[in-house]
This record gives C-alpha cells, sequence and structure tokens, in this order.
C-alpha cells in the first residue's frame, strides 16, 4: 500500500473516457476513489453522490477519478442507465482495473471476493499522496466528510502545512480562519456538553453514553480511564429522531446518510465529526449490544449523562469478554462512588442493578461475570488498573458488595426457568467488532 506524503502511483488505464493516467492531471487535487463493482445500490450512492457534488468540488480544482475491477463497457452501460433513472449525468472517469493490478498496487484487492474495498485517495497537485481512507464493502462514504478533508488540505498547503500556522494567525483574520479553526483541538468533554446543551434548548433530549460519559463523572487520583476519545456517543428518543438530526446539523455535523437510512429502524443514527472527533453515534431508545437496557425512563435524571449506575451497567453487561478499556472505567466508577439504594447522581444504586438482573438470567449472568472478572484483575494488580485511588482491599469489597446483592435479591419465576437451562443455552448476543466502540 502507498505511504502518505509520498508520491502516489501512477498509471494509466482504460476508463469509460478512454486511456487516461494520473499524472495526466498533474496541477490538479485530485480524489481517487475505489468502489467494489457497478450495478450495486451502495456503489450507486456513491458515484451518484459524488456527481451531484461535482460544481463543489470544481470550485476546489478537484478532478474525481472512480474506479473498480469492472470493464469499461461495463461502467458506461451503468452510466447510462443511472442517467436514464435519475437524470445525473456521470462526467468523470471511470477506471477500468480489469487485471486487478491497479488494486494490489494501492493494496485495497479483496482477497477472498476479488473486488476493491471501497476506498479514497487524495492525491496533491504535485502528484503527492495526502490523504487515504479504507471502508468495509458493506459501508458507504460520507461526501461532506471528504469535502472538508479536501478543504483543509488544501488550505493548508497555501499556508504551507502546518508549519505556517504563527504565519497565519499574522494574516487579516479572514484569511487564516478557515485552516485554524480546523486544525484547532475539540476537546471531547466540552464537546459532549456543547451537544446536549444545543438539544435541550431545541427542546431535545440528548445524554452521554460510553467511556467520554464515565470520564466526566471521574474525577480522581486514577488516571488510566483517562484516555483520549476520538467518537462521542449519545443517547435520545426514537421520537426526536428527526428533531435530533437538525441539532447535529445546525453544530456543524454532517449525517451519515445511508448508515442513518439503514440503522434508524435499528435504534441507530450517526454524524461524521468536526475538528478531531470522528463521530458521534446517537442510541435511540433502547441501548442494544450483548444485552438490550431500556434507558427511556431515567434519561432525565441526570444533566449530561445518563446515570452512572446505567454507565456501570453499559460495561458489565460485556460479561467475559470486558477489554482493558471496560475494566479502566469499571475501576473508575468504582473509585469514585459509593454503593447506595436509590438513584442519585453520583451514587451506584445496586439496589436498581438487582431489580434488572432479578428479571433476566442473562443479564444477571453477564454481569456478574465481569464482577468476577473485575475482582480477579484488581487481586492480581494487573497493569491495565494499577492507577488506583484507594486500596486494592477497598475496591474488592465494593465488588463484593454489589455481588452478593445481586445473588441475595429474590428473582422471578422467568428468572428461575431460564436457570434450569444455564449455559447450555446461549445468554448474550454477539456483537460484531467495531460495531459499537464506546472509547
Amino acid at each position: 500500500m502507498p505511504k502518505l506524503d509520498e508520491p502516489a502511483p501512477d498509471f494509466t488505464s482504460d476508463s469509460n473516457k478512454g486511456k487516461i493516467s494520473l499524472s495526466g492531471f498533474r496541477g490538479k487535487w485530485v480524489i481517487l476513489f475505489a468502489y467494489p463493482a457497478d450495478f450495486t445500490p451502495i456503489c450507486e450512492m456513491d458515484i451518484v453522490g459524488f456527481a451531484r457534488n461535482k460544481p463543489e468540488f470544481d470550485d476546489l480544482g478537484v478532478q474525481f477519478i472512480g474506479w473498480s475491477v469492472d470493464t469499461a463497457e461495463s461502467h458506461g452501460k451503468w452510466i447510462r442507465e443511472l442517467k436514464d433513472r435519475s437524470g445525473v449525468e456521470i462526467d468523470y472517469p471511470l477506471l477500468a482495473d480489469v487485471n486487478k493490478e491497479l488494486a494490489q498496487r494501492y493494496g485495497i484487492l479483496h482477497k477472498t471476493k476479488g473486488v476493491t474495498y471501497r476506498a479514497v485517495f487524495i492525491v496533491d497537485p504535485e502528484g503527492i499522496l495526502r490523504f487515504i481512507a479504507i471502508y468495509p464493502l458493506d459501508v458507504g462514504r460520507s461526501i461532506a466528510e471528504i469535502q472538508r478533508v479536501v478543504k483543509v488540505l488544501k488550505r493548508a498547503r497555501e499556508l504551507n502545512h502546518l508549519e505556517a500556522l504563527d504565519r497565519a494567525r499574522e494574516l487579516p483574520k479572514d484569511n487564516s480562519r478557515s485552516l485554524v479553526d480546523e486544525v484547532k483541538r475539540v476537546d471531547p468533554a466540552e464537546e459532549v456538553k456543547t451537544i446536549v446543551g444545543a438539544a435541550e434548548k431545541a427542546g431535545v433530549t440528548l445524554r452521554a453514553i460510553g467511556g467520554l460519559a464515565i470520564r466526566l463523572h471521574c474525577h480522581g487520583r486514577h488516571s488510566a480511564h483517562m484516555r483520549d476519545y476520538h467518537d462521542i456517543d449519545v443517547f435520545g428518543l426514537m421520537s426526536q429522531h428527526h428533531e435530533i438530526v437538525s441539532v447535529f446539523e445546525k453544530l456543524g455535523y454532517s449525517s451519515n446518510a445511508e448508515f442513518n437510512l439503514n440503522s434508524l429502524s435499528y435504534g441507530r443514527l450517526q454524524f461524521m465529526g468536526r475538528g478531531d472527533i470522528a463521530k458521534v453515534d446517537v442510541f435511540l431508545d433502547k441501548f442494544k449490544m450483548q444485552h438490550t437496557l431500556d434507558f427511556r425512563p431515567r434519561i432525565r435524571l441526570d444533566d449530561v449523562t445518563i446515570p452512572i449506575t446505567d454507565l456501570m451497567l453499559t460495561k458489565l453487561q460485556i460479561g467475559n469478554k470486558l477489554e482493558a478499556k471496560d475494566e479502566q472505567d469499571i475501576v473508575a466508577i468504582l473509585e469514585d462512588h459509593d454503593l447506595g439504594y436509590r438513584d442519585d447522581k453520583e451514587i451506584i444504586n445496586i439496589d436498581y442493578m438487582a431489580n434488572l438482573c432479578s428479571r433476566n438470567w442473562g443479564l444477571f449472568k453477564s454481569v456478574t461475570s465481569s464482577l468476577q472478572n473485575i475482582k480477579q484483575v484488581i487481586e492480581n494488580n494487573d497493569v491495565s488498573v494499577q492507577c488506583f485511588g484507594m486500596e486494592a482491599s477497598e475496591l474488592i469489597q465494593k465488588v463484593d458488595a454489589i455481588y452478593r446483592f445481586l445473588i441475595s435479591k429474590k428473582k422471578g419465576l422467568s428468572w428461575k426457568a431460564r436457570n434450569v437451562l444455564g449455559e447450555r443455552m446461549k445468554w448474550y448476543k454477539d456483537v460484531d467488532a467495531g460495531t459499537y466502540e464506546a472509547e
């Protein structure tokens, strides 16, 4: 695979517009975008999306070049069909990489399917590769995000890249604002507060979840959970999904249109970030991972996040598949919060946890397994959670207290019936890697 800031591999290839070469566009910015195959729905959205936004890219001095392993004849037929059906003219070249040599040179050939991954390569006027993005076959790309990247790269180049930031600050405000605004760091903790506050003003209820939300609640001497956050995760209500889209768009985020179209019915929305926030994931009505947790009745018990007890449950429900970051977050919550039997912004309500687990054997099994794993991690003085704000023995006492209370709570008839089957029947849902990355 080619590397950033090095010359992009040149090529001469057949296309729907005859033979073209990358070097033939020297002096212009080039967006070289690969897609798996002609006549497929997601690829159609890509091709048409670029075409509809071509005037804006033309203003930036950008040349599109599409690319797949299909023939030039296939490209031509598909382009004519798209025009007949949608009225959109595809007037940029589509490469015909039939022998797949170009896909191999750029490192994006799928090993088993024999097609290219969905990918974007941005090449500057000197032929230097400045941006690479590779997507799964079934995930579309955000045209708005690609346009944002081009603007930043173009402006940075005009000001001699980031080394000229000091000079940029000395320029008239209108000339320097674009670059400075794009490259400045966005503090995720402050950004999520901004999002929640903007939603509140619009009459929309959003609350932070995930590791970032836990960070907002934890301020002890430990530091293991204070990591970098590049994504934001929030919880909202399905009944307000139109208003949620409006809130994010007014804040400068762009909707991941394809993801939202396919995932809304499953209770998910996604928005492409700004600054160094990669994306924002929105869970609607229910948190659906290894187990389903309904936070609708509890969404307004805290001002910025879902309650600390529910944040704890989103980690404990993972069961035997806890990762280091999950262990760190659980330990951080335990260190900074007392156990109790009521809802409070900074109290772990073990009675609420026990009531949920007494009605759901599978959740009970996963939560208690997580508690046992955390206890072992603490006892072993695992390096991932060594930054304790209290003695390890105190943490273990808290873990034991939660575990004993869950065990002692009276169980319902359905719980007892499920307990008879035990581990002979799976009690949790497998979650694909990358489905949810609560940093």
